[in-house]
This record gives C-alpha cells, sequence and structure tokens, in this order.
C-alpha cells in the first residue's frame, strides 16, 4: 500500500475525505447532487506519481469533466491520448471508453465532475474501502467475484469496463454473481463500510 498525507488544508477526518491507500488517490467529495438522478458530483481527486489507474472503462450515463488544478493527466478516449496541465479541462461524454493516469513527477490535483451523479460516490468509497482491507490486487483492481458482487449491486449503468464486450461481462459476470453472493461478497452503499466480504 502507498503512505499517503491528507493534502495541504484537508482533515483527513472531514467525513468528505477518502483515501485508496493502494491506488494513490485521494478524494474529497462537495457539491454533492440533491437529485442523483439529474444532479452533478464534484469532488477534488490527488493522486501520487506512481497511483495506479483505473482499467478503461464506460460511464453509459455520464459526463465526466477533468479540470486540472496542479499537475499534468494523461488522458485516453477512445485510446486517443491527451495531455492536460494546469487550468485546462476536458470533458470526456457518456458512453466513451476511457481511463486516466498522472504523468507527472509530483501529485496531480484534479477538480471532476460527473454528470449526473447517479451513486459515484458510493461506488469510489467502496473501492477505496476494499483497498484498506487489503481486498484488492497491487493494481487496486478487486478479485472477479467482488466486481461480480459490485455490478450486482450498482448495475451496469454506472460503470462498466470497456473490454470484453459489455454482453459478454453481463454473461460473465451475471454468471459469478451467484457465487459471490453464496461467498459473502457484496456492496454497502455510503454509510456502511463499503464493500467488503463476509
Amino acid at each position: 500500500m502507498v503512505e499517503l498525507a491528507a493534502p495541504a488544508g484537508v482533515d483527513p477526518e472531514d467525513p468528505a475525505y477518502v483515501e485508496n491507500p493502494v491506488t494513490g488517490e485521494r478524494f474529497r467529495f462537495h457539491s454533492r447532487p440533491d437529485d442523483p438522478a439529474t444532479d452533478p458530483l464534484e469532488l477534488d481527486l490527488w493522486a501520487t506519481p506512481d497511483m495506479s489507474p483505473l482499467a478503461e472503462h464506460v460511464h453509459p450515463r455520464q459526463d465526466e469533466t477533468f479540470a486540472v488544478v496542479s499537475g499534468t493527466v494523461e488522458l485516453s478516449r477512445n485510446g486517443v491520448e491527451t495531455a492536460l496541465v494546469d487550468e485546462e479541462e476536458a470533458t470526456v461524454e457518456a458512453d466513451t471508453p476511457h481511463t486516466w493516469s498522472n504523468a507527472g513527477d509530483e501529485d496531480l490535483h484534479l477538480r471532476i465532475r460527473f454528470r449526473p451523479g447517479l451513486r459515484t460516490e458510493a461506488f469510489l468509497r467502496d473501492l477505496a474501502a476494499l483497498a484498506r482491507r487489503g481486498d484488492v490486487g497491487p493494481d487496486g483492481a478487486p478479485s472477479s467475484l467482488q466486481v461480480a458482487a459490485m455490478y450486482d449491486a450498482y448495475g451496469y449503468d454506472l460503470l462498466h469496463l470497456a473490454s470484453p464486450p459489455l454482453r459478454v461481462q453481463k454473461v460473465l459476470f451475471g454468471a459469478l454473481a451467484p457465487v459471490a453472493s453464496a461467498l459473502g461478497y457484496r456492496a454497502v452503499p455510503v454509510g456502511g463500510e463499503g464493500a467488503s466480504r463476509g
């Protein structure tokens, strides 16, 4: 795990602040949506230089805007890479395969907006909770059984992997979901302990 320090000016005891010690990401949620189905979610995100980026993925119903506060982000959209630096921003439109990483030598600070917010905060909190318990791989990815449990809880319209094709993912993880449930894998929404097993 990465030893993380709270960013300057951020209280690590603030309930809006969350750390993922495996991926090297820290989140502070704000401007939470009154209606998650229509209103945006905004958050600050800090990422270490050796962060582990999320696998290429798709938000079927959300636009995601990356605004760089400081540092350099390498944003990949449909396989096309773009470097963004201080005060630049870019929006990944819904249903676009994408991923991103810290392309600099120092911490990256992003302001991110998901429109609409949906259950994104709960999902990110669950991933961070898994990481804190050591229930993810070195790259921060949960096991296939845990992914099946999370798809079962969140569905495929919040986020899904860019590959294999979605229909294949639905068959694969749909078959794994009952096994995951029987073994105690589950996902808990905001207010609980995050995603967990047992």
